[in-house]
């Protein structure tokens, strides 16, 4: 297979060659994006006369899906312009949803990605049954659960469904629960967790905040009041009771604290 990353520095190191001291080391690296993109339109004898737009352009959605699973199993970076130009086919998504696998880590995150900028939303029911596999990487199941909260309400009944039973995995669901539209199961959910998750106050309490329900404003208020609370613990419990429309002006004392401590010295 071509390595069009690797055509791509011969062009380059050609055109510093021709433009020896002419730019500045700033100069230079402002004009790499311009120098990519320039490249991408050059015909090429090593791509048979064709520039890598229109080489990736003329394949089919099979051959550029092929050309996508050959690249990164072979432990090479598929390029840029053979992404894109996934990217523009919604004929591929199909094929890239059925490459998607939780033992394969790397390429399931290179097509989540393209189905991403495609606006895939059929992909959503895999990605979900993935994640309640257990099986994925975190690099693909915080992939999947980034783009399950864009489309949270899409998936939102069937996260509650599951949500009893789903073990080590309800930390990524009630991050997608957090961004849902209001109902009484979900908030029932994220008020549940943030009481059971002590040790993790901050990071449950940023969720029953972005959710923004103001039923929550009287948990905030008798969890902020315990003397032995961390700082970061207590920052986010002040910014939450803020946001629901209450006030809290008590005197805390986190000399002691060692976030306390770095924050304050940087």
């Amino acid at each position: 297979m071509i390595d069009i990353d690797d055509l791509f520095e011969k062009f380059l190191r050609s055109y510093l060659v021709e433009n020896a001291g002419k730019y500045t080391e700033d100069e230079l690296e402002d004009k790499i994006s311009g120098l990519f993109e320039s490249f991408g339109n050059s015909p090429l004898k090593e791509l048979g006369n064709k520039s890598p737009k229109s080489y990736f352009g003329q394949m089919s959605d099979e051959d550029l899906v092929e050309n996508l699973k050959t690249c990164v199993n072979s432990g090479s970076s598929p390029s840029d312009f053979l992404c894109d130009e996934l990217e523009r086919r919604k004929g591929a998504e199909d094929l890239l949803l059925s490459l998607i696998d939780a033992e394969n880590d790397e390429l399931s995150v290179y097509c989540v990605n393209i189905l991403n900028s495609i606006g895939s939303v059929k992909s959503l029911d895999k990605y979900l049954e993935i994640l309640l596999s257990g099986k994925a990487k975190e690099s693909l199941a915080e992939l999947i659960t980034e783009t399950l909260c864009d489309n949270a309400d899409m998936v939102m009944d069937k996260v509650v469904e599951v949500y009893e039973n789903a073990g080590e995995i309800k930390k990524y669901l009630v991050e997608i629960l957090a961004n849902c539209s209001h109902s009484d199961e979900v908030f029932d959910i994220l008020c549940e967790e943030f009481k059971s998750h002590k040790n993790e106050i901050a990071l449950y309490a940023s969720y029953l905040t972005k959710y923004g329900d103001d039923r929550a404003l009287p948990l905030f208020e008798e969890a902020i009041k315990d003397d032995g609370i961390k700082y970061v613990d207590f920052k986010e419990l002040k910014l939450g009771i803020e946001e629901f429309g209450g006030e809290y002006n008590g005197k805390r004392d986190f000399s002691s604290d060692k976030a306390f401590n770095i924050l304050k010295n940087n």
